[in-house]
């Protein structure tokens, strides 16, 4: 028995050197694979850069092999891996738990013990997948009958480069990220794999957009125009965003009024194609104000789609949107209920309806309890009190018709709150019946999202 375990600690030891040659295996071949691609007898054959694409390949995942089997993290004393250092981090407000080992770090979830990313601290080559790319580009270029087999390589590179853009950007490494996503999409636009990773281009732009640089991010948002991507007017929006946030930087008035026109111009762009994007349109509509224009021609727009289908609930309730963010209220609820008129069964509306009697609700309260004269706290009491029993009726009608648990958990939740208030409120008046009603209905919603 004895031997035994001194044989199984012998090996537990030799792994970390093991690890270690891996990597400086894995850099030796690529070197000699190199050597190939510039000596003047095989520079010519494809075959020399696929053999140096696959030695890139080999030497990225080195750092890494020895964890190529690992997805839990109990499963690392099953293979012998003792980290240098334990620690919990945060990301994205999430407990992960990182161990961090000679050649790399593993992230896994603190409560499933799962492993959720990796991370190269000891890279053959730093540019690994770059070179790798090349290698196979060049082979292409070649010898076009490569072609599958090149196809195969860019999309596993295109992959690699999303595993790592992913951690970067959960990170909060925005920068790296930004660069990753883009590889990402350009590797996988390559003929003759020639599948643009749209998603992967887009979010560049977002990480871009979020470290702060925003030449970077209109750049590559323009690239997706040029793919002929545009996320259902996502891509306009965002450019719209990236280039208004150029206006402190403008040195004069007619700087500014340059910028806002070009971002202007690209909503209209937008708007052209998605009429009834709701981004697009509040947007277009705010900056149509900031330019002392009419923002009439947008609401011309909902008239038409109105007139072309006029069963479409969803118009109403989304033009509604836009006039109530203009401060349109009598306009804005006559749209929520002309779109539950429209269609009795569309739960957006009535959700709309009850929000809108809510929100009105808690603005007479906080008037209520700033008014001195009693004669006009009443008043303000009462107006409280019949917009609460307004909400009561759309809210319910959104909880019986709506068939997400999240959507009726939301209206049980206003139900609760609303239902206690009135109750409270009718007690307090010696109005024992309505008070009974409302303390029968918040007791039911109070029940239900304790799941009783």
């Amino acid at each position: 028995m004895k031997k035994i375990i001194l044989l199984t600690l012998a090996v537990f030891a030799l792994l970390p050197a093991a690890a270690q040659g891996n990597i400086e295996n894995a850099k030796k071949a690529a070197e000699k694979a190199r050597l190939a691609t510039v000596d003047p007898k095989s520079a010519s054959k494809p075959a020399s850069w696929i053999n140096f694409g696959k030695k890139m390949l080999d030497a990225y995942n080195a750092p890494l092999k020895e964890f190529s089997s690992v997805q839990y993290k109990v499963q690392l004393s099953d293979l012998g891996l003792k980290p240098k250092r334990t620690e919990i981090v945060q990301i994205e407000g999430k407990s992960v738990e990182k161990l961090s080992f000679e050649n790399a770090n593993l992230y896994f979830d603190a409560k499933s013990g799962q492993l959720l990313f990796t991370e190269v601290r000891n890279a053959a080559y730093p540019d690994a997948l770059e070179q790798a790319f090349g290698a196979y580009k060049k082979a292409f270029e070649l010898d076009p009958k490569k072609g599958k087999e090149v196809a195969d390589a860019y999309k596993n590179i295109s992959g690699k480069f999303q595993n790592e853009a992913a951690f970067y950007y959960y990170t909060q490494k925005l920068d790296k990220a930004s660069y990753m996503f883009e590889q990402a999409a350009l590797v996988s636009a390559e003929p003759p794999y020639a599948q643009l990773d749209t998603l992967a281009l887009f979010n560049a732009s977002v990480a871009a957009r979020l470290s702060g640089d925003n030449a970077k991010a209109k750049d590559i948002l323009n690239k997706c125009l040029e793919y002929g991507y545009d996320s259902e007017g996502k891509v306009y929006a965002a450019l719209y965003y990236v280039t208004e946030a150029t206006l402190d930087k403008a040195a004069n008035a007619a700087d500014s009024l340059a910028i806002r026109k070009e971002s202007k111009g690209y909503l209209e762009q937008g708007i052209a194609k998605y009429s009834l994007n709701q981004e697009i349109v509040i947007n277009l509509i705010n900056q149509k104000i900031q330019l002392q224009e009419d923002p009439q021609e947008i609401f011309d727009l909902f008239t038409k789609a109105k007139q072309q289908d006029p069963k479409n609930a969803s118009l109403y309730a989304v033009e509604a949107d836009v006039r109530a963010k203009l401060g349109m209220k009598e306009e804005a609820i006559a749209g929520y209920k002309k779109s539950v008129e429209v269609d009795p069964k569309y739960a957006y509306g009535y959700y709309c309806i009850g929000k809108f009697y809510y929100d009105e609700a808690m603005g007479f309260y906080d008037q209520a309890q700033r008014e001195d004269d009693n004669n006009k706290y009443e008043a303000l009491v009462n107006q409280y009190m019949d917009a609460l029993v307004q909400c009561v009726e759309p809210f319910e009608s959104f909880f019986n018709i709506s068939e997400e648990k999240n959507n009726k958990d939301v209206a049980a939740q206003y139900l609760k709150i609303v239902c206690y208030n009135l109750y409270s409120a009718y007690s307090r008046q010696d109005n024992e019946a309505l008070g009974n009603q409302y303390k029968e209905k918040n007791q039911k919603y109070n029940a239900y999202l304790k799941g009783e």
